[in-house]
């Protein structure tokens, strides 16, 4: 397997980004994929939306170690990743129809929770809405 240079990329002003995650619930209707996180020590719920997604994944932490070494990883609780994620290690495929044109529009998400982790290749940029 290769060796990724993983390289991400911290939100500004990304709302409760000292607390730790739990990923609740994840809906995607073909249009719209709609992440809800809850924050521990504030007990409050996030709803993060992305439109014009190219692809989506869902992994345990457990299965990406290599973004929790502390020489990488940056504050928050979700980053753009900017080299070395999910779609860089799909363009190794060569099936990876995605892959083979440019696009400058196309950017990688990364949600964490403490159980599970989603993966979001998207065209849009995430919008962060409060729960009532």
């Amino acid at each position: 397997m290769k060796d990724f240079n993983l390289k991400l990329k911290p939100f500004d002003s990304l709302p409760y980004s000292d607390e730790s995650s739990e990923i609740l619930n994840i809906d995607y209707d073909l249009w719209t994929l709609r992440i809800t996180l809850k924050f521990f020590k504030s007990d409050n719920v996030i709803y993060v939306v992305f439109k014009n997604v190219i692809g989506f994944r869902v992994l345990d932490e457990g299965n990406l170690l290599e973004y929790w070494n502390p020489e990488i990883r940056v504050s928050g609780w979700m980053w753009e990743v900017e080299e070395g994620g999910w779609f860089d290690m799909e363009k190794l495929r060569t099936e990876f129809v995605e892959g083979l044109h440019e696009n400058k529009l196309r950017k990688e998400y990364l949600l964490s929770g403490i159980n599970d982790c989603v993966s979001v290749i998207t065209t849009s940029k995430p919008e962060i809405l409060y729960s009532e």
